[in-house]
């Protein structure tokens, strides 16, 4: 029989807390722990290092607690899966192969080696001489929560005498003589090629495919990191592609989403029973674009039709968000933000025929048909020149109705508009109601403008016959000024005729 050794150690869950024994030497990220000849633990190349540190007592730990410092968050959420891939890695070093597989006492805590589970001594991974494979782990919530501590074991068995190590039945290889085998290539910074060699036909298999951006606003990018994908077993080729989100069409009018970014993947050899596919949103990228991890989703094109797949977040992280959506099959899809849809449903004009000084009154429900809260502002035009607005703010699926009140400028026939819903003719009639002065008096309607009718011509009339009878024109003048003059006269009179008498 080959040696076997183990190495046990304690998995803390104050907020999930598992801890490795490691060398009492500080940890600084290549420093290996053996397990057993040729096995060691490393973080060396990890993409989620952050998620491991070490304690007083020299144990490496992989902590998803608040006590984290380079975490944000307050532990692992209940009623959720928090799935972090590639936390640490073993590394091999011997001469021939060795068999691994991780196994816990507690329930909702399972292990992944390169993707594929490894659980028990009958799931186990293989690995080759001078190989290195990503370590990952899930913490389930949705049922009974984890307890306070649970250990875990690290299993690595070699054989002795140069051959294969022995492998229980129900091992993870469709073929004992080969090992599952996976490899993912970056043709470009927009392709990922996926080999995938002697898979078990049910068994889930996860390929890092190295960040792969989908998406970029500002500082931040929306990225494909994995794929996990449950074969009909053997062989699998798989290509990843970022593509133009309307390459197969756009998405339904009425879904109220806006496109992000895109990825197309396609099977050329095997098949793919179903797969899950894990996005992470960088939280640079959510500022740019004002969005939040709620407001995202995905949707799939199979050829025929879309289909919104939904999105879970899965993990939380000091700089990006980890979201999963699951699929039947492959082919196209998108990354679309919620967005909202606010849209006239009802209009009407209360009355169509009014006098100058009278107000129109028009009505309309604004309905949100889209899938997050929005507002919008609804603008009432007369011939097309805006007289009014409303600013409406709906929470999804809710109406509101809002009142406008108008007053054209003059007589005549008027097309009233909200936004682009035609809402009816205004018709206008009689003469606009006279000024203080006698003239007739403009009404500025409720954009403070005023419409002014055209100058008509002035018309000048002949000069009169020059034969024609005079015209009696009535005397001029005052009856009082009449009487003070004549009573001057005669006063004067009066003098002259005492000065007369007196000189004879």
């Amino acid at each position: 029989m080959p040696p076997r050794r183990s190495s046990t150690v304690v998995l803390a869950l104050a907020a999930i807390a598992l801890a490795l024994p490691t060398i009492a030497a500080p940890m600084d990220g290549t420093t290996a722990d053996p397990v057993t000849d040729g096995v060691t633990i490393t973080t060396a190349n990890s993409t989620n290092a952050e998620y491991v540190s070490t304690t007083q007592d020299g144990e490496l730990t992989l902590d998803l607690s608040a006590s984290n410092p380079a975490l944000r968050g307050n532990g692992v959420n209940p009623g959720a899966r928090t799935s972090i891939s590639d936390a640490f890695r073993l590394r091999y070093d011997g001469d021939t192969a060795a068999t691994v597989w991780l196994t816990s006492d507690a329930e909702g805590i399972t292990f992944s080696v390169g993707g594929v589970g490894a659980d028990s001594a009958t799931n186990t991974v293989t690995l080759t001489p001078d190989e290195s494979v990503p370590v990952g782990f899930v913490v389930d919530t949705t049922g009974e929560a984890p307890p306070p501590t649970a250990t875990f074991t690290v299993h690595a068995r070699t054989a002795d005498d140069g051959g294969a190590p022995e492998r229980a039945a129900g091992a993870a290889s469709a073929d004992p003589a080969e090992p599952v085998t996976t490899r993912v290539t970056s043709p470009d910074a927009a392709t990922r090629t996926l080999t995938l060699r002697n898979t078990a036909a049910g068994r889930s298999l996860t390929l890092d495919l190295n960040r792969l951006v989908v998406a970029r606003a500002g500082d931040g990018v929306v990225t494909l990191d994995e794929l996990s994908v449950v074969s009909d077993g053997g062989a699998v080729d798989l290509d990843v592609a970022v593509t133009a989100p309307n390459a197969t069409g756009a998405l339904p009018t009425d879904a109220s989403v806006r496109p992000l970014g895109a990825v197309r993947i396609e099977e050329r050899r095997g098949a793919v029973e179903r797969a899950t596919l894990r996005f992470a949103v960088d939280r640079a990228y959510l500022d740019a674009t004002g969005l939040s991890a709620e407001e995202l989703t995905v949707y799939r094109y199979d050829g025929a039709e879309w289909s919104e797949r939904g999105v879970e977040v899965v993990a939380t992280r000091e700089d990006r968000i980890v979201l999963e959506a699951e699929t039947p099959g492959f082919s196209t899809f998108v990354v679309a933000a919620k967005v909202p849809d606010l849209r006239i449903t009802a209009a009407d004009l209360r009355r169509g025929t009014v006098t100058p000084d009278e107000r129109a009154t028009v009505t309309a429900e604004v309905t949100n048909a889209g899938a997050t809260t929005g507002s919008q502002t609804v603008t009432l035009t007369l011939d097309g020149d805006p007289v009014a607005e409303r600013r409406v703010e709906l929470a999804p699926g809710a109406s509101r109705n809002v009142t406008f009140e108008v007053r054209a400028p003059g007589s005549g026939t008027y097309d009233l508009r909200l936004g682009a819903t035609d809402v009816g003719r205004l018709v206008v009639e009689g003469p606009a109601p006279p000024s203080e002065d006698g003239d007739p008096r403009p009404t500025p309607n409720d954009g403070g403008t005023t419409r002014t009718p055209p100058d008509t011509a002035s018309s000048v009339e002949p000069p009169a016959d020059r034969t024609a009878a005079p015209v009696a024109e009535p005397a001029a003048g005052d009856l009082t000024e009449t009487v003070w003059l004549v009573g001057g006269l005669v006063g004067v009179l009066v003098i002259l005729a005492l000065a007369r008498r007196v000189r004879e």
